[in-house]
């Protein structure tokens, strides 16, 4: 075989999964990538010149990867045309239900040349990129649409799994882009935007990326820019021109979301940020913009769970990088700094206890036993147990960690570990390593338990006692049990006292049985363990407030839907019903003639006058919800009008692990547009909407509380 470049198969699956490292040696330093993307044709024309580092010998080979799909022109070595042959090889599947193929190409490198700084290889090549987004199944949306890449008419996405460009893996690059666009067409990536030129018929940007970045993405549609400066930094919108009314709330939402960011985690480390609207659902995190679904812009969704959690990726995982196939921990890190802490500050504790309520119940309902795994063995998100598990958990198990810690100690850490790994790769032994160093603690056993251990602790109160003292007070004697493997846990107890006082203290839990004394001042007449859910841990269905949720994931649900319900009203209620039947599971199907409900959580639909059952499953909230002719009372005020629709679910009283849902309107239009984000709304037991938008939510309170024990004296 003759010396030169060797192109073959190679069994691969996605870059975000498993890169394994390049072997020391030769690597790539920078790109300076040439790109005009075609999108009638769905076709990319490139030219990638790459400046290698570590090219010291003769006989190094630099391995990159280049999609099958993309015919290669030429290589040029240092100004000197290189031969090459292709063996295309089957490889694994890259994409569920279709069949993936990926290439390395191996580039076997001469001595290097003397008068010469640094070796170059420059790479043209062609081809179609037209793998379009397929949607994702589920009740909700949990990850974006599934595509390797695509370049249309309706949009372009290329992103590390596209291997769009030559890529050597683990190399962390700078670069330098140029796309031509067709004209009416903008692209963004990486980095600053240093020119745009408009021509006859296309359009034109440079783009220079001087932060390091393990895999570039670029998408290009026709946007509208629009753009302000926030202290140095470039803050844009890309969005489309039917929606250019919501960029100056993304505008200010952004700027509000670095101030506060940048005095909590340190500089930005990017010229620019950018929100761009993509043209299939996503929320997707990259270096200096994020990608968000056109359906959540319309809406003008800034919330920090949406576009707060991009902003912070800026930092964490995109500024300091993390080999996911080693374990994830920038997912649930972020999550908690943005999706919770920044409720904790900003809302209050009635807030956050709340939210860390909602982390530990999503645990509870969407992981089963057979489908649990290690924290440190999440990767990526899937499914509703990859985000219970990587970004709730993992996210309480870091909220347990800045208990264990201390605040200074805590955020401090978080500083300390963006300012050491900025620009490099940081694993869980360095995350690990720098909450010891900062804080001073040994803490090898905090992270085998929470980051290998699979499950949860089961708590219980298994005897409470009270006894007077001799002198001045009373005596508590509780015993803590908890299911399975021991955790060492520091559990939060409050007793209440006689005169509505409160009595707050810590017991440590090590054992599987413990039983431990408390003195308090006055006669104590309750005693509650881990009131605010401040420790992760087990949760039985009976013992969460009902919600759609627990419909959703009960193992036996049924839908009620009347045989007799107006045309009108099913239209208003068909979006919902078509997306439960895309399940294609195991869902029962019944209707008016139904006699009654066994073991089992269940789903009407449609107005009482109608379905009979919804009136039978509000009965099973009692007097906090009353149904009238016109209208609704729940927990004391009334709602009524034909703009009005609820969501409420009560807990089945024969069996409390179960719940009933309704869903109704007063009048069909109630519920037109509404039905078909229904499942958004799985975490309250009410929800009122008027003219489609929430008016007011709640809770009821779950069917018993086994760490609540009523203390009487012996």
């Amino acid at each position: 075989m003759r010396p030169g470049v060797t192109i073959a198969g190679a069994w691969g699956i996605s870059l975000l999964m498993s890169l394994p490292v390049q072997a020391a040696g030769v690597t790539v330093r920078h790109h300076d990538l040439q790109v005009e993307l075609r999108p009638e044709t769905h076709t990319i024309i490139a030219r990638d010149t790459l400046g290698l580092t570590g090219h010291s010998a003769a006989g190094q080979v630099l391995h990159v990867q280049l999609n099958p799909d993309l015919e290669i022109d030429e290589i040029i070595l240092s100004n000197g045309p290189l031969p090459f042959w292709e063996e295309d090889l089957p490889s694994a599947d890259n994409k569920q239900d279709a069949a993936g193929w990926t290439r390395t190409i191996d580039i076997h490198l001469p001595e290097p040349s003397s008068t010469s700084a640094e070796t170059s290889v420059a790479i043209a090549y062609r081809g179609r990129i037209q793998d379009a987004p397929t949607a994702s199944t589920g009740l909700r949306f949990v990850r974006p649409d599934r595509t390797l890449g695509y370049i249309g008419e309706e949009g372009v996405y290329l992103t590390s799994e596209t291997s769009w460009y030559p890529h050597a893996h683990g190399s962390l690059a700078t670069f330098r882009v140029t796309t031509t666009v067709p004209a009416g067409w903008r692209a963004v990536t990486h980095g600053q935007e240093v020119s745009f030129t408009k021509g006859e018929t296309t359009a034109t940007s440079e783009w220079n990326v001087r932060a390091r970045t393990e895999a570039l993405t670029l998408a290009a549609n026709r946007f509208v820019k629009r753009a302000s400066e926030w202290k140095g930094i470039e803050i844009a919108t890309y969005v489309f021109p039917e929606d250019a009314h919501v960029a100056d709330q993304y505008l200010d939402a952004t700027a509000r979301y670095l101030e506060w960011y940048t005095k909590l985690l340190g500089p930005y480390p990017f010229p620019k940020f950018a929100v761009v609207e993509n043209f299939f659902p996503s929320g997707i995190g990259l270096p200096s913009f994020t990608l968000l679904g056109s359906r959540i812009m319309k809406r003008g969704y800034t919330q920090p769970y949406s576009l707060g959690h991009e902003v912070v990726h800026s930092w964490l995982g995109n500024s300091v990088h993390n080999h996911f196939e080693t374990g994830n921990w920038v997912e649930g890190l972020t999550t908690y700094l943005a999706n919770y802490y920044y409720d904790e500050r900003m809302d209050g504790e009635d807030k956050a206890r709340a939210h860390r309520k909602r982390m530990i119940m999503e645990y509870n309902l969407y992981v089963q036993p057979a489908d649990d795994y290690p924290v440190v063995n999440f990767h990526h998100k899937e499914n509703r147990v990859d985000n219970a598990i990587g970004y709730q958990k993992t996210a309480m198990m870091f909220h347990m960690l800045r208990r264990e810690v201390g605040d200074p100690a805590f955020f401090e850490a978080i500083r300390v570990l963006i300012a050491g790994y900025s620009g490099k790769y940081a694993d869980w032994p360095q995350v690990r390593q720098v909450f010891e160093d900062t804080s001073g603690m040994e803490l090898s056993w905090f992270f085998k338990q929470w980051l290998h251990g699979r499950g949860t602790p089961h708590l219980r109160i298994a005897q409470a006692r009270v006894e007077r003292d001799a002198r001045t007070g009373y005596w508590v004697s509780l015993t803590v049990t908890q299911n399975g493997r021991a955790y060492r846990l520091r559990v939060p107890v409050v007793v209440q006292l006689e005169q509505a006082e409160e009595y707050r203290t810590f017991v440590d839990v090590r054992a599987n049985e413990q039983t431990m004394a408390l003195w308090v001042p006055s006669k104590p007449v309750r005693v509650q363990l881990d009131p605010e859910f401040e420790t992760f841990r087990g949760l039985d269905r009976q013992a969460m407030s009902p919600m759609l949720n627990g419909w959703v994931t009960d193992a036996r649900r049924a839908v009620l839907l009347a045989s007799t319900t107006p045309e009108l009203e099913q239209r208003g209620l068909k979006p919902a019903i078509d997306r439960i039947r895309s399940q294609n599971d195991d869902t029962a199907w019944l209707d008016e003639r139904t006699v009654r409900i066994g073991p089992q959580s269940v789903l009407a639909l449609g107005h009482p006058r109608t379905n009979s059952w919804v009136g039978k499953i509000l009965g099973w909230c009692g007097p906090q919800v009353r149904l009238h002719e016109q209208g609704i009372t729940i927990q004391g005020t009334s709602y009524s009008g034909e703009h009005v629709a609820v969501l409420v679910n009560c807990a089945n009283p024969d069996h409390p692990g179960h719940v009933g849902t309704v869903f109704f309107g007063f009048s069909p239009k109630a519920v037109h547009g509404l039905s078909r984000l229904l499942f958004f709304y799985g975490w309250d037991s009410y929800l009122v909407f008027e003219n489609r938008k929430v008016a007011a939510r709640g809770s009821f309170d779950p069917p018993i509380d086994d760490l609540t024990v009523v203390l009487h004296e012996h």
